[in-house]
């Protein structure tokens, strides 16, 4: 641990700790597959990535791959030597101190309940499409927020009921979606026959700009794999679970996409349907003859959204009781379920800004699939925010404590720029309004939190200090204990 740490402020500690060792290297991993969402990126984002960069699509989703790899191998690295409930913030702490970790931690939070937000329309969409291939009505504003509310309620109630039990159901919920999904996608093949597309593995016709356009939305697919690394109080081994877990999720979901783009997109050139569709996986079910499978796309799509949503606010309920923990955020915000282990105080209040966000936008006039877009590219900037600080941090982190070797400093030097030309081309050209307003929302809220942070150094500096106090430092441990060893001359 690092030393010199004042003693913890008294509404840092709030009765009651997370369930200790309680997950398995597997359930672990479930917890960053949910929050990745692959059943929604293959349903939603992939067809968006195909319209962007045309036949480009799989080398735009094998770039996306890579930068996400970069990124995860940066977060992996502290995970190796690292652990906590604060997750990239507390990571931050210890390369970069606690106003960049703030930000950090602040930015995820953002992040999570944006994703969270954009999940829950997503599922209410799709009950909606559900609801209505069973003939009933759905439609209109009124029937939209029942719906979001009907979401958003399991997407709480779950992780409050213990965190075995959401990543479990997790992990069923994502398998179920995308073994629905896979049906669809062996059908497409059936049906179009498996071949060398020349188009695609050439990238016939797409520019080089489109490509890294469509590798900017491919990206946004992998956002949420580091959620694992919020699991650090309660995962069994989590030196060891919590990186495999990380990198596992963003290699199996890479090779996922890649499959799954190449299949869709054999399908998408034979139908003109694509650019006019709500639902692109629907229309090649349609196209290849099992238009039946449309429901069942649809009720797997809503549990994979449900799931992710859930993912989403437990990982963000897990910074905000660390924070509290530590003395930064109000006490209430650090209590524990005195049965279920988990911050269900936290987990109830996340889950209520998540559903309300959308539900006040639809409420407002916006449309379903329109809300859905901000929500997702307003959670993305905290994601970005958050891995460029852990990236910036990983170099001073390891050279403090004597460890920093070639392959993580490259690491680091790459990710770095990576992040800012995504960030970049989120940016510009510049997005229509609404979206156009999003960057300056997230700055000001952003900006808030660190005033609200340094107002709070200001008034109570031991307090403050607090922050990634309760982060398990087992490299520094390490290095100090080798130290100590080392005879003097």
């Amino acid at each position: 641990m690092p030393e010199n740490r004042p003693a913890r402020h008294p509404s840092a500690a709030p009765s009651g700790s997370l369930a200790k060792d309680a997950l398995s290297a597997l359930e672990t991993f479930g917890q960053s597959l949910a929050a990745t969402g692959p059943s929604i990126a293959i349903g939603g984002t992939i067809p968006a990535v195909y319209l962007t960069a045309g036949s480009g699509a799989l080398w735009s989703v094998l770039i996306g791959t890579a930068i996400a790899l970069l990124v995860a191998y940066v977060v992996a690295q502290f995970a190796r030597r690292a652990v906590g409930a604060g997750s990239l913030y507390s990571y931050v702490a210890l390369g970069l101190g606690r106003g960049p970790a703030f930000a950090t931690g602040w930015g995820i939070v953002v992040g999570y309940v944006g994703i969270a937000a954009a999940c829950l329309v997503g599922a209410a969409v799709y009950l909606g499409a559900l609801l209505g291939s069973a003939g009933i009505a759905a439609t209109g504003t009124a029937a939209q927020l029942a719906l979001l509310v009907a979401v958003t309620v399991p997407a709480a109630v779950l992780p409050v009921r213990g965190v075995r039990l959401s990543a479990r159901v997790g992990i069923l919920l994502e398998a179920v979606s995308l073994a629905v999904i896979l049906i669809a996608l062996i059908a497409t093949v059936t049906h179009y026959g498996l071949h060398f597309d020349t188009d695609q593995l050439t990238a016939r016709g797409a520019s080089l700009n489109s490509i890294m356009l469509g590798a900017v939305l491919a990206v946004a697919i992998f956002v949420g794999f580091e959620s694992a690394g919020s699991l650090g109080a309660e995962a069994r081994n989590p030196h060891r679970s919590i990186p495999r877990a990380i990198l596992g999720t963003v290699l199996g979901a890479g090779v996922l996409y890649l499959i799954s783009t190449y299949i869709q997109v054999l399908g998408f050139d034979a139908t003109a349907k694509l650019a006019s569709s709500a639902a692109p996986l629907n229309e090649l079910t349609r196209a290849a003859g099992v238009g039946w499978l449309s429901p069942v796309l649809n009720l797997g799509i809503v549990v994979s959204a449900v799931a992710c949503g859930s993912a989403s606010i437990n990982a963000a309920a897990r910074s905000v009781y660390s924070l509290s923990r530590e003395g930064v955020l109000p006490a209430f915000l650090g209590r524990v379920h005195p049965r279920h282990r988990t911050p269900h105080t936290g987990i109830y209040l996340l889950a209520a800004v998540s559903g309300a966000l959308p539900i006040g936008l639809i409420a407002a006039g916006g449309a379903e699939l329109s809300v859905y877009a901000w929500t997702a590219a307003f959670g993305t900037f905290g994601y970005l925010l958050a891995y460029l600080l852990a990236a910036l941090a990983l170099p001073r982190y390891l050279h403090r404590r004597g460890l920093l070797t070639p392959g993580p400093t490259l690491a680091a030097a790459l990710a770095v720029p990576v992040i800012l030309y995504v960030t970049y081309k989120n940016l510009v050209p510049v997005p229509a309004w609404p979206v156009n307003l999003l960057p300056y929302v997230f700055a000001g809220v952003v900006l808030a939190g660190l005033a609200g942070y340094g107002l709070l150094h200001r008034r109570d500096p031991a307090r403050a200090r607090q922050l990634g106090s309760l982060v398990e430092d087992t490299a520094a441990t390490t290095t100090a204990a080798a130290t100590e060893e080392v005879p003097a001359r």
